[in-house]
């Protein structure tokens, strides 16, 4: 089993039971969420989630479980979208709770996500992309070293208004050189 360890987070595989742990726990921000809010979805479609990530794991993704000190489940992370000609991935995250959010969580598992994914997969470029109103992800993509790449504006229509759509991305030589 991987294990990619941290200062404060743990990554590891996301097992059935991590699945539906975060998705019966997911708690979106107020006042207006930062992604889509799925109402009526049941529980059962957690396997579904658990099935895909699977289907997909070490093909085209690298999807891993985020874990607290105590061993707890508190989130997500993935290198999705791998284009293992062009060296290539998108980084993804979650974190479920929102007492969680805000402790570095996300930045400690997307830094160890990172290293994994430019020194052990050999990518030249990871990219994320975020809605305008999310600035926890904004703020840890710049803290990472991201570079914003562009702006897809009005894109997503969410929460009765437009939002638009940023594009960020870091190269494996920015990611070595650190943060500016």
């Amino acid at each position: 089993m991987i294990e990619l360890r941290g200062k404060k987070v743990v990554l590891r595989t996301i097992e059935r039971a991590h699945c539906r742990i975060l998705w019966e726990n997911y708690e979106p921000e107020e006042p207006v969420p930062t992604e889509p809010v799925r109402p009526g979805l049941s529980v059962e479609s957690s396997e579904k989630w658990f099935e895909e990530i699977q289907e997909k794991q070490e093909k085209s993704q690298i999807y891993l479980g985020i874990f607290d000190d105590e061993g707890s489940i508190v989130g997500d992370m993935q290198l999705s979208g791998i284009d293992w000609r062009n060296r290539t991935a998108s980084l993804g995250a979650g974190i479920a709770l929102r007492k969680d959010r805000g402790k570095g969580y996300c930045t400690d598992a997307a830094q160890v996500m990172l290293r994994y994914g430019f020194e052990h997969l050999d990518l030249n470029r990871v990219s994320a992309a975020t809605m305008a109103n999310n600035a926890g992800a904004i703020r840890v993509l710049e803290k990472l070293g991201f570079s914003e790449e562009g702006r897809e504006r009005e894109a997503v229509y969410w929460s009765g208004r437009r939002w638009d759509r940023l594009m960020f991305g870091i190269l494996k030589s920015e990611f070595e050189a650190g943060p500016s």
